[in-house]
């Protein structure tokens, strides 16, 4: 899938995508058109080139020369109608022209930046396309059908000067322009490939720099590959940034688990929705190229990851939550009984139902998981038979405090905190005094 594809997943990713500083418009389009990443020896290359770029943004003394390259990224243009007619064989216009042009000069500074940098270049050399450009070798960022080109073009051009209502002197110069304009589109077709790959890997460039920065100014981890999924330290971008601003302290997380159901259970407001989210947030990061919002993180690349964790009503299909949330829930079970490597997150499957039927649809699920070998993590409240799979539970209260940290849980324990929690926030004390006596 497309990191397009993949924006609106509720786990906030758009959030990280909307942080990163890129320069060009050409660089986020190309990101958004990025296949995320399943192949191990890819994803470890990757974080390698980009670690070397998050060494270079976090030194000091590197600063003035980063935003030297972040000004020049922003002279990147899009150029896929220009080279679309340029490999179709049309002659470029004036407009075209300096295009090509200006990506080659911008492909030549840009290169001598970041290899002063200390960083892999790997841009083309586009210096034959600026020569044929700029025939008067002045390196000046405009272009048109200079006289250098043709002597006949220099001699009806003074010609015109003298004479400037000859029409037929003038049909004569724009003959000899448009006859130029083509012999140099010719001249640049052998060159398309080059330049296409310079507008791409300029765009690149602009990407690796802006994950580097947001890593390093956040404070962002890459991930290591391996079997299961082991982070350490997490916490969710968003969710921080919101608690920070309300003057509270966002309580970071640790989670493992591997290829099988993992039950989580706890409180009421526990963060039980925000630990999914996040473990969510962290495999589309590290499948994209990202900085991770932990202390540490090993995981596991994934064909798909699934994310059953919203209100899922669709009004134009007709179809009630507990619908919806089926439909999704079948996807998963079809998704791992055809032995696709995938991470599927379900949020309190069946809880829009009665508690009997609910209980028994979630015990029911945890069965019939257990036998894929799916990597699942899923919350619920019912108290149900988890056929030995591992369990977390939220620690809950504390001396009236709610401690977020995730500790081993017994198969089917609950915990019951819903009146303490209510207590705490100061609701009707009748109405919780009567609900204590119901219990």
């Amino acid at each position: 899938m497309k990191l397009r594809e993949c924006i609106l997943s509720p786990c906030s990713l758009r959030y990280m995508v909307d942080a990163l500083d890129i320069q060009s418009g050409v660089a986020r389009r190309q990101m958004m058109e990025e296949e995320m990443m399943t192949d191990e020896a890819v994803i470890r290359a990757y974080y390698a080139q980009l670690e070397q770029y998050r060494e270079v943004v976090s030194k000091p003394a590197h600063m003035i020369e980063v935003k030297n390259l972040q000004f020049r990224l922003t002279g990147l243009k899009d150029l896929q109608t220009t080279l679309a007619n340029l490999e179709g064989g049309h002659t470029l216009d004036d407009i075209e022209l300096f295009e090509v042009k200006h990506l080659a000069m911008l492909n030549y500074e840009i290169s001598k930046q970041v290899v002063a940098l200390g960083l892999p270049a790997a841009l083309p050399d586009l210096e034959e396309v600026v020569r044929i450009l700029d025939p008067e070798g002045l390196r000046i960022a405009t272009f048109y059908v200079y006289e250098a080109y043709s002597e006949q073009l220099a001699a009806l051009r003074k010609a015109l000067d003298q004479n400037p209502t000859d029409e037929q002197l003038f049909v004569q110069v724009q003959d000899e322009e448009a006859r130029i304009r083509t012999k140099l589109s010719a001249s640049l077709r052998k060159y398309a490939q080059s330049i296409r790959e310079a507008h791409r890997r300029i765009a690149e460039i602009d990407i690796l720099l802006a994950k580097a920065i947001q890593a390093d100014r956040r404070g962002l981890s890459f991930p290591t590959i391996g079997s299961e999924t082991d982070i350490t330290e997490m916490w969710h971008p968003e969710v921080e940034e919101a608690l920070r601003t309300k003057g509270k302290t966002y309580q970071k997380n640790s989670i493992r688990f591997g290829q099988q159901p993992t039950i989580l259970t706890g409180s009421n407001m526990g963060g039980k929705t925000v630990v999914l989210k996040t473990v969510g947030l962290c495999q589309y990061l590290m499948q994209f190229g990202f900085g991770l919002p932990a202390k540490a993180a090993v995981m596991k690349p994934r064909e798909a990851i699934y994310c059953c964790m919203t209100d899922t009503q669709s009004l134009t299909e007709g179809l009630s939550s507990f619908a919806a949330e089926m439909r999704q829930i079948d996807e998963v079970i079809r998704a791992a009984r055809e032995g696709r490597n995938i991470l599927a997150l379900i949020d309190e499957p069946a809880r829009t139902t009665n508690p009997i039927e609910g209980t028994a649809l979630v015990s029911a699920l945890i069965e019939v998981l257990k036998e894929t070998g799916i990597s699942l993590l899923m919350v619920t409240h019912y108290t149900i038979n988890a056929h030995a799979c591992p369990c977390l539970r939220v620690r809950g209260l504390e001396n009236g405090e709610m401690n977020y940290e995730l500790v081993p849980a017994r198969a089917g324990e609950v915990p019951h905190e819903a009146l303490r929690i209510a207590e705490q926030l100061g609701i009707d004390p009748i109405w919780i005094e009567k609900a204590k006596q119901q219990i």
